[in-house]
């Protein structure tokens, strides 16, 4: 019987040591063998886009294209970008966090998840003749810097959260970016190069004489017809460029095309 035991013992040795090392391995209550680890997921390759600057560019689009967009933002998709689609369009992109250009570009496609935005991309990339800007993103950075400052009071020489002049506004936000900029609207109006009136684009410099004459007031673009700026009786809000008052005040545009 001793023999029989021992050999029943021995044929159970050799089983066991036949087994993977991950096989023998026990739970932590002792039971079941551990499931071995699976295998680390391989990293999702890092998606390509356009520079940031040209992702919030106004973009053209068909009638086709833009009914789609129409749709996306609750309006009547008649294909045309009128002043109701503008509207609904920057409502859409506060809500959702982007540069509120009121007008269609990469940025917003993307959000909508429409299907032409890859071709509007690969477009964007073949372009080799657009014309030069801040540094890298610093334009987009800077719009939505300042707009994060909605709402904050206007102090005189202020240049922080909690109050700002209208220098000390576009310094703080430009500065978000890795841009410096002087704390003085005259100063700020000697940099980078002049913009056309039909050209500006988000993160241009948009200067007004409500303060004396000349460069006195300034603002950061938003769209091509409104500003980020910060006001002397409602602080830091958005406003219209080119409206009975503003308009009636405005000086020019700016756009940076380096960092000092």
């Amino acid at each position: 019987m001793k023999q029989f035991t021992r050999g029943i013992v021995l044929a159970a040795t050799i089983t066991l040591g036949a087994l993977p090392a991950s096989a023998m391995a026990q739970s932590p209550s002792g039971g079941t063998p551990a499931t071995p680890p699976a295998a680390a997921a391989a990293p999702a390759p890092a998606s390509t886009s356009p520079d940031p600057d040209l992702a919030v560019r106004t973009v053209k689009l068909t009638r086709s294209q833009t009914k789609s967009v129409q749709r996306r933002v609750k309006v009547r998709p008649d294909g045309a970008l009128g002043a109701g689609t503008r509207t609904a369009l920057k409502r859409y992109q506060r809500a959702r966090q982007l540069v509120p250009t009121g007008r269609p570009n990469l940025q917003t496609l993307r959000a909508m998840e429409l299907k032409f935005a890859a071709a509007i991309e690969e477009q964007l990339k073949a372009r080799a003749d657009l014309p030069a800007s801040a540094p890298a993103s610093a334009a987009a950075q800077a719009v939505q810097a300042a707009m994060s400052q909605a709402g904050t009071p206007y102090s005189f020489g202020g240049d922080a959260p909690g109050g700002f002049d209208c220098s000390g506004l576009t310094m703080w936000a430009y500065a978000q970016a890795g841009v410096k900029l002087p704390h003085y609207s005259f100063d700020q109006f000697a940099m980078g190069e002049p913009v056309e009136r039909d050209a500006i684009q988000p993160g241009d410099l948009v200067f007004f004489d409500t303060a004396g004459p000349g460069a006195s007031d300034v603002g950061i673009a938003t769209g091509p017809t409104t500003v980020v700026s910060a006001t002397s009786s409602r602080g830091v809000l958005e406003h219209e460029t080119f409206d009975d008052y503003w308009g009636a005040h405005y000086v020019g545009a700016r756009r940076l095309v380096t960092a000092n």
